[in-house]
């Protein structure tokens, strides 16, 4: 995708996504990721932002950000970084605390919407920033190898058959085999990432440090009054509690339209997601 982009503007890099960012917020959901400046809107049709009314093969872009699941957070990658061999860190032999592919399903369910299908997420343009995300753990998880573990990351590839065979072709990629995905030539010769931000300065104007945690947490977006919920039958307005705002209700109407097909694996919804909401509420 980035070399793609680069046909059309040398200058423009593929950002990723630290989703961790938005994860230690008091709700995630609030985040600037989700504001016109940045991805658009968070809930139901995307009608502002630079993907506003984007078209896909089912009908416009839609999401339901923090409907379920949750986002990746620090300990989730400290536990992944705790292994040395991919083995335990993919399907079907890693430990659950570890699996990176359960994990990176949580931020696919969690936006909600197209992003939760296995056929449709790349329709939606955050898929390519969370996926570079995912490819930056990797990237730290392999460095770690070679650093720590004394494993050489370009062979470490685990035992595969059919389409994950280490030498079968890649789709789309013709002259490689799946295990050249394992070279260590592409952060050598082709991209490399920058760290995450930490504090005191987190390096943006839409992070704050959380002084309190010693982590960069993104801003809270301007949020609407259709946000907000009813408090104990009152109008007052919570931004907590997203699972009752009005904007929350009609995503979750418009996305249970939606023919995703197949959906990712994924944690289970964290407290602050509108599924564990509701569910308190019953």
């Amino acid at each position: 995708m980035e070399e793609a982009i680069r046909k059309i503007n040398k200058k423009l890099s593929l950002p990723y996504w630290d989703s961790t960012l938005d994860f230690d917020m008091e709700n995630p959901a609030n985040t600037i990721m989700f504001a016109p400046e940045f991805l658009g809107d968070g809930y139901g049709l995307v009608t502002t932002g630079p993907f506003a009314n984007w078209a896909t093969p089912i009908g416009k872009l839609e999401r339901n950000i923090g409907g379920d699941s949750e986002l990746f957070s620090k300990e989730i990658i400290k536990s992944i970084m705790k292994r040395c061999k991919t083995s335990e860190i993919v399907a079907p032999t890693a430990e659950s605390d570890s699996d990176i592919e359960l994990y990176h399903g949580g931020p696919h369910v969690w936006v909600g919407g197209h992003m939760t299908g296995l056929n449709t997420a790349a329709h939606d343009p955050v898929f390519f920033l969370h996926h570079a995300f995912v490819d930056y753990i990797w990237e730290m998880f392999r460095t770690r190898q070679s650093s720590v573990c004394k494993v050489n990351p370009e062979l470490d590839y685990p035992k595969a058959s059919g389409e994950h065979a280490s030498n079968r072709a890649m789709d789309g990629l013709s002259g490689y085999v799946n295990i050249d995905g394992y070279r260590n030539y592409w952060t050598k010769s082709w991209y490399k990432y920058e760290p995450s931000p930490t504090c005191p300065s987190c390096g943006s104007p839409y992070l704050k440090c959380n002084k309190a945690r010693g982590v960069c947490v993104s801003i809270e977006r301007k949020l609407t009054p259709e946000e907000g919920s009813l408090v104990r039958g009152n109008l007052a307005f919570d931004a907590a509690e997203t699972a009752t705002s009005a904007r929350a209700a009609s995503a979750r109407d418009q996305v249970k339209q939606l023919d995703v097909g197949p959906t990712f694996r994924a944690p289970p919804a964290e407290p602050r997601t509108q599924k564990a909401q509701l569910a308190r509420m019953r």
